[in-house]
């Protein structure tokens, strides 16, 4: 079974008992992986690991807990080559894995080739492509990306993934999970499965990261032009609806259901 990394504060000890006991009940062996608090850099930290220009020009600046966010991604994949895998399980510790995680693990593990810059998504996709779907076991299947993937609180990192981005995402330019961007970039391939196996439990509702996050989303959006938005309605009301959707055969997951208490 390919090693599974949780990525976890240390101040964070009840979401560390949280996944600790649910990957216990599943039977999985994990490593936990102390994350980079980003309150806690400074300047000349911040300085040396952290690329503002390209962040402002490709994607937006981040907060300090996206910046931690982000560098806890890069440590776990550079142990991962460090440590020889292959393939590896990335959690955060507000992850809610369900109970065919086990299997899924398995099945991805004989269809992913290591040295393929891929990177499978767990957790819910919104919306994807039936183009190239690929069954897994009969119940799930390996999807492509349709517009923006977000989140990563479980991922599949294969080892030629771990490498890209390692040598494309630092300094750091951009949060964690943007997935998108990253394709986009041809740093990595992305990949989902649907329907998903892990969700999120209620730990999720208070995020070290996502108030800074929000705020900064909010605030790019407000730079944002009036003929930036019409041209962008214009796009998904008509030209995306008639040529491009039905085109791509574009499908919807049903949402996720209640994070488990």
């Amino acid at each position: 079974m390919m090693p599974i990394y949780v990525i976890n504060l240390e101040r964070a000890a009840e979401r560390r008992r949280k996944i600790g006991t649910q990957l216990d009940r599943l039977g999985l062996s994990y490593v936990l992986c102390q994350a980079v608090d980003g309150a806690q850099l400074d300047a000349q930290a911040v300085s040396a690991l952290y690329d503002e220009v390209a962040a402002t020009r490709d994607y937006r600046p981040l907060s300090r807990g996206e910046l931690g966010c982000a560098l806890s991604h890069l440590a776990v994949y550079r142990r991962m080559l460090d440590e020889g895998a292959d393939r590896a399980l990335v959690l955060e510790d507000d992850a809610a894995p369900g109970v065919d995680v086990p299997r899924v693990l398995r099945e991805l593990e004989r269809v992913l080739d290591p040295a393929s810059p891929t990177v499978v998504l767990l957790s819910h996709v919104d919306k994807y492509t039936r183009w190239g779907r690929q069954s897994l076991d009969g119940q799930r299947h390996l999807v492509r990306r349709y517009g923006h993937w977000w989140l990563a609180h479980g991922y599949i990192v294969t080892r030629g993934a771990a490498e890209r981005m390692l040598a494309a995402l630092q300094p750091v330019w951009s949060a964690a999970d943007f997935w998108a961007g990253f394709e986009r970039r041809g740093i990595v391939r992305v990949r989902a499965v649907v329907p998903s196996c892990i969700g999120l439990t209620e730990l999720a509702q208070t995020s070290y990261l996502e108030g800074g996050r929000v705020d900064l989303d909010t605030a790019e959006k407000s730079r944002r032009s009036i003929g930036y938005y019409l041209k962008r309605y214009l796009y998904q009301r008509f030209l995306h609806q008639i040529l491009v959707r039905p085109f791509l055969r574009v499908a919807r997951q049903r949402p996720p259901s209640q994070p488990p208490a």
